[in-house]
Formats: C-alpha cells, sequence, structure tokens
C-alpha cells in the first residue's frame, strides 16, 4: 500500500472519458472555479478553446507546465498508510469506503501566428477499498498522451474561429477490482497499469468561436465544442478499446479590467450542455481572479463548492496553487471530494518586434496575466 501512495504522489504522465481539456483543467482555472475558456490567450489556447489562438503574441511558449495533485483524505493519510500491515485486515479498517485520489500532468505548446502546437500527458489514478467480508480496492487507472494541432483565423474585430486536431493515446480508463495483494506488492505504477492491459489510439476534433465587444470591460463569449461528435478509440493492446471520450460543448462568457495597480477579471462556464443526464448544478462553474503586480489571488464556485487559489509570477515564471472540490455524487453538494493541487510553468512570449511581452501583448512588466 506504501508503494501506491509514493506512485499516486509521485508520478506524472494523462485523461478521463471526459474531455482532455476538462480533466487536465489549469490550476489557475481551477482556482476561478473552474473557468477558463473566456480567458485563456496564450499557447494553451490550443488544449481548451483554440478561437483564442487569434489573440495570441506572435510568438507564444509554454515551456513547461507541471501539475499534481491529491485529495484531503490521501494528504492526511499519510502516516497511517504506512503502518498497514497486507496480512492483517484490522489495519484496513479505517480506509473502507474512503477514496484515495491523485493526478498529474505535464504541458507544453507553442503559438505562431495563430497557429499553435502543444502537447499534453495526463494521469489519474483512484481507488476505494470495500466489501469488509473480502476486501478489494474499486481502483480506476487512466494515462492519456495527446499532440495537438490548432489554428484559428479573423472573423472580423476581435472575433475568431478555432479549430484543433488531437491524437490521443489512452492506457486504462475504466473501473477495475484490484485485490490487496495487488496493490500492497505494486512497487511502482506499471505493476498498477498491468492489471489495465486496454489501450487504444483516437482522433478527436475541437472546434469554438468567441468575441470581444468593445468595451471598456471587454466583455467576452466563448463557445466550445469539444471532441465533436465523441472521440472513439481502435483497440491497440489488451482485449477491448478504452472508452470513447464523449463530446463536450460548453459556454463561457467574462469580463476582465485595467485598474491602477491591479487587474480584474470576472466569468461563468456552462459544460456538458448537451447531455440532459447531467444534473444542471454539476454543469454551472463560476470564478474570479484580482491580478496585482506578483501575486494573483482567485476564487470560485464550482458543482456547489467553494474555490479558492493563489499564485505567484516572476517574469517568466509562475507558481500556482488551488484548493477545490470534486463532487463524485450525482448532485451538487452531495458527496464532495476536497483537492488540493500545485503547478509549476514557465511562459515566453514576444510580440512582431521580437519584444519580451507578457500574454497581453503589452511589453513585458512586473504584472502577469496569463
Amino acid at each position: 500500500m506504501k508503494y501506491l501512495m509514493l506512485v499516486l504522489l509521485f508520478f506524472t504522465g494523462t485523461v478521463q472519458a471526459q474531455s482532455l481539456s476538462e480533466s487536465s483543467r489549469s490550476v489557475r482555472a481551477r482556482g476561478m472555479g473552474g473557468v477558463l475558456i473566456p480567458f485563456v490567450n496564450n499557447a494553451e489556447a490550443v488544449f481548451y478553446n483554440p478561437a483564442a489562438l487569434g489573440k495570441t503574441a506572435a510568438l507564444d511558449i509554454t515551456l513547461m507546465n507541471l501539475i499534481g495533485g491529491a485529495n484531503e483524505f490521501t494528504i492526511d493519510s499519510l502516516s497511517e498508510i504506512q503502518d498497514i500491515d497486507v496480512n492483517d485486515s484490522s489495519t484496513f479498517n479505517q480506509f473502507f469506503g474512503k477514496r484515495i485520489w491523485a493526478q498529474a500532468s505535464a504541458k507544453a505548446a507553442i503559438s505562431i501566428a495563430n497557429l499553435s502546437f502543444g502537447y499534453l500527458n495526463d494521469a489519474e489514478v483512484s481507488t476505494v477499498l470495500h466489501n469488509p467480508a473480502f476486501p478489494q480496492f474499486e481502483t480506476y487507472f487512466r494515462n492519456d498522451s495527446a499532440v495537438y494541432l490548432g489554428g484559428a483565423v479573423a472573423l472580423g474585430p476581435q472575433s475568431y474561429l478555432g479549430m484543433s486536431v488531437k491524437r490521443v493515446n489512452r492506457w486504462g480508463g475504466a473501473t477495475q477490482e484490484l485485490g490487496l495483494s495487488t496493490i500492497s506488492d505494486a512497487n511502482n505504477i506499471e505493476d498498477i497499469g498491468d492489471s489495465f492491459d486496454n489501450r487504444g489510439q483516437g482522433y478527436g476534433l475541437d472546434v469554438a468561436v468567441m468575441t470581444e465587444l468593445p468595451s471598456p470591460f471587454k466583455p467576452t463569449f466563448a463557445v466550445v465544442w469539444e471532441d465533436v461528435g465523441s472521440t472513439a478509440f481502435t483497440k491497440t493492446d489488451g482485449l477491448e478499446a478504452p472508452p470513447r471520450i464523449e463530446q463536450n460543448l460548453s459556454f463561457g462568457a467574462g469580463i476582465s479590467m485595467d485598474l491602477p495597480g491591479l487587474d480584474w477579471q470576472l466569468g461563468m462556464e456552462t459544460r456538458h450542455l448537451l447531455q440532459s443526464d447531467i444534473e444542471i448544478g454539476k454543469k454551472l462553474y463560476f470564478g474570479t481572479e484580482v491580478s496585482l503586480p506578483m501575486i494573483d489571488l482567485r476564487a470560485g464556485y464550482s458543482q456547489g463548492y467553494l474555490t479558492y487559489g493563489a499564485g505567484v509570477n516572476f517574469l517568466i515564471l509562475h507558481l500556482d496553487a488551488v484548493s477545490y472540490a470534486e463532487e463524485t455524487g450525482v448532485y451538487p453538494g452531495q458527496s464532495g471530494d476536497r483537492r488540493y493541487m500545485v503547478s509549476l510553468s514557465i511562459d515566453l512570449s514576444f510580440d512582431a518586434n521580437f519584444n519580451f511581452t507578457d500574454n497581453t501583448g503589452k511589453k513585458r512588466k512586473l504584472k502577469q496575466r496569463r
């Protein structure tokens, strides 16, 4: 069991049956309640909202974006996990019905003249111990790696149409029952992954439109249709192909203000508009961000829970952290799982004259807005 925890906390590697951009959403966005598509305007737009590539600098590079996270129970129980004895089932008692969860991702992207290329690798592991009479771990494992190619064209002043095509390699993506010995004897992530031998490759398409109205508040509206028609996988290994990624239609809106000494953004998103079986409260996200010269403060409301986040910016280096909750039940407020994430990123932007800029195209200053 202790080896599993090391894997959960330190493995970086993929995406789930939801859209890739949702499962790998940035720490900044999670701090804002999950709101992202109205505000993304750097090379990473290829993952989330390709229409926003029309607003990127002449050359924008996300050299590195590393994200790691775990849920509250995993963090609080590290010492107890070290005392587990696989031969003494009583040492597992406090873990029955408790979810152990961790996720990690790595991203990189580059955009030149409204065209962008990106790479995303996102991994997730979740396990719940149940059935006291015959203890087993209900375990979910997924590892996706994807390459993106996207671009945007202008439809009018501050209005853009964007498109991204992607190739996704998926490992796992479904839930299985694993015995105590399988988990306790694991020395690395491959040992657990061997129980999830289904692998596949799929191709997907994302389409987006967005517009920014002429106003001091810069009201922005965006519609993003990810995995148009759903992204299915062709089996490359195992008994069957991994589950498909369902299509996801989202709408986002936001306003931005440049104030003396700070910037302020306020926005909302609604996702999964085509899925009538998802409760409406789980589709709504609200958030805000106040950007000071070197510090960003964030808050939001996601699936019935408050989110809190902060970031520290120094030129090209950004460190972000967030506390948020994921609703694992059917409706908001039913069964929230409190989670924590941190990220480290390095971003570079240059204007048409190759001057160093921030991601709004202005000359670089201490204030950073991503």
